[in-house]
């Protein structure tokens, strides 16, 4: 299975560089700008189904490619975000701020602990995967097109390169850039 990962278009918390984690935010005007561009340059690229986020920013980025390609397109809800709790909306400063306590202790075991109401690097470690399993189970002979999320993407990229949590971080994905995986 050949997968195409991609971060969706750009949202206005992107752009405030605050946590949106599953908040259901949309995309801004810049971000239906790089979505239409990305399905522009797709344009010759063929791929068997586009599986999308639940979250509206990536639905969004999805639909405008499905209704540029017409590929079918579904909903897969492990590759959401990862919850981040209370930080949710927040900028890194604030969040440091106003959970001073949280974040330092964070700082030391962020695999196995999450901001107060979020998921564990670990909890959502083991989420991607079991939508990678889906994917393998019902998509094993297709070109699959993801539309995800920029930790969705790098929690993927360190479980098919086997990288360690902390060696995880070095990767990133911008909004609209692809990736591709053989699996």
């Amino acid at each position: 299975m050949d997968i195409y990962v991609t971060r969706h278009g750009e949202t206005d918390y992107n752009v405030q560089k605050r946590y949106a984690g599953s908040t259901d935010i949309p995309l801004n005007d810049n971000g239906i700008y790089q979505a239409r561009e990305l399905a522009n340059k797709l344009a010759s690229t063929e791929f068997d189904i586009i599986i999308t986020s639940p979250l509206l920013r990536a639905k969004q980025t999805a639909e405008i490619i499905h209704n540029s390609n017409g590929v079918p397109m579904i909903v897969i809800h492990e590759f959401a975000e990862i919850n981040m709790g209370i930080y949710e909306g927040l900028t890194r400063d604030e969040a440091r701020t106003q959970y001073p306590d949280i974040w330092a202790r964070l700082g030391s075991r962020p695999s196995d602990d999450a901001p107060t109401g979020g998921e564990t690097h670990r909890q959502f470690d083991a989420r991607v995967a079991n939508g990678i399993a889906k994917l393998k189970v019902n998509h094993s002979e297709n070109r699959v097109f993801l539309v995800c999320h920029a930790f969705v993407a790098r929690v993927i990229n360190k479980q098919i390169k086997g990288l360690s949590f902390e060696d995880m971080h070095a990767f990133t994905l911008d909004n609209c850039d692809i990736v591709k995986y053989t699996l």
